[in-house]
């Protein structure tokens, strides 16, 4: 996020920056933007330069505020403005909402943590920007970045619904993206049931919702995956049968076909008595892979991920957080 100080539009209203009130929570605002990776912008530099806010600052704070100063001169010549959201503060009380809103996680609602939340730091781990692999790997407190469980698409509705009237009380903006399976069986099939139900109500309370392209999660599953699941059990012909006719599967078709049918959701008993679901094997494989090995990943992701769906989806987080 974007947090904007700036003279307010009322002459008789005192400077945020000038304001006693204020100046302990800009202070706090700006630790919170180093932790969380927000951007503080000052709007009006040289008026900023000689006020109580620099002038009674510990050493430590002056110097971060001088280095804000700094950059914002050096901001003033460009144009071009972030995509990630701003928020104005002129006074104290709205210093003192930003601060609440700085501290509060952007939260990524997903269907099942273990599953959707494995698939979404996979991405992360492979294909994210550094700052965000940082938020998300080494968490500040609080967190900059939560993954939210709602058990079930069916759950997700209300859970929405839910978030929006806790935010409504608190007067802070509703802070999350839906993600959720499309369940379509066939590309450029309309939404329907569960999925279109979770898109209506994410537009309904103005939260960002993507719903994927594929069919569920298990269906951006790289070969790299694939191929060492193979060789779990090369000597039994239906696993390794099985795992190869995804492998040599046409990409579109293997976008929507459904792995519960296909028995390749899950591990069997037979190789892991807890049966964890396959993505939750995909992150634990990549956690596990040698630094040399994670470009290769990440390029058999992509390639997968030839819709680009969970690039986008880690564009949206930046842009949201």
């Amino acid at each position: 996020m974007r947090f904007s100080i700036e003279l307010p539009s009322n002459d008789s209203i005192t400077p945020v920056w000038n304001d006693p009130d204020a100046l302990e929570t800009l202070d706090r605002l700006v630790c919170r933007a180093d932790d969380a990776a927000h951007e503080i912008l000052l709007r009006d530099a040289d008026l900023v330069a000689d006020s109580r806010w620099i002038v009674e600052a510990r050493q430590a704070t002056q110097t971060k505020l001088k280095s804000l100063l700094e950059l914002a001169r050096i901001s003033a010549w460009t144009a071009a403005e972030a995509k990630t959201k701003k928020w104005q503060i002129s006074t104290a009380g709205e210093a003192k909402r930003a601060l609440r809103i700085a501290n509060t996680p952007l939260k990524v609602l997903v269907e099942n943590s273990l599953r959707d939340g494995a698939l979404l730091e996979v991405a992360v781990r492979l294909l994210g920007k550094e700052t965000l692999r940082q938020l998300w790997l080494e968490p500040p407190v609080p967190a900059a970045i939560e993954v939210a469980h709602a058990g079930g698409t069916g759950d997700m509705p209300p859970f929405i619904t839910r978030e929006c009237a806790k935010a409504q009380e608190r007067d802070l903006p509703v802070r999350m993206i839906v993600v959720a399976d499309s369940d379509r069986s066939a590309p450029n099939q309309p939404l329907s049931g569960k999925p279109k139900e979770i898109q209506d109500k994410a537009a309904e309370c103005g939260v960002s919702c993507f719903i994927l392209s594929k069919r569920e999660g298990e269906n951006y599953l790289p070969d790299f995956h694939w191929q060492a699941e193979i060789k779990r059990d090369q000597r039994n012909p239906s696993w390794k049968d099985n795992i190869s006719n995804i492998i040599v599967m046409p990409s579109e078709e293997r976008d929507y076909r459904d792995m519960e049918e296909m028995k390749l959701k899950q591990i069997p008993k037979q190789y892991v008595a807890n049966r964890p679901y396959h993505l939750e094997e995909f992150l634990k494989r990549v956690k596990q892979a040698q630094s040399s090995e994670l470009d290769a990943m990440g390029a058999d992701l992509r390639r997968r991920d030839h819709t680009e769906d969970l690039t986008t989806i880690l564009e949206l987080i930046e842009q949201e957080r």
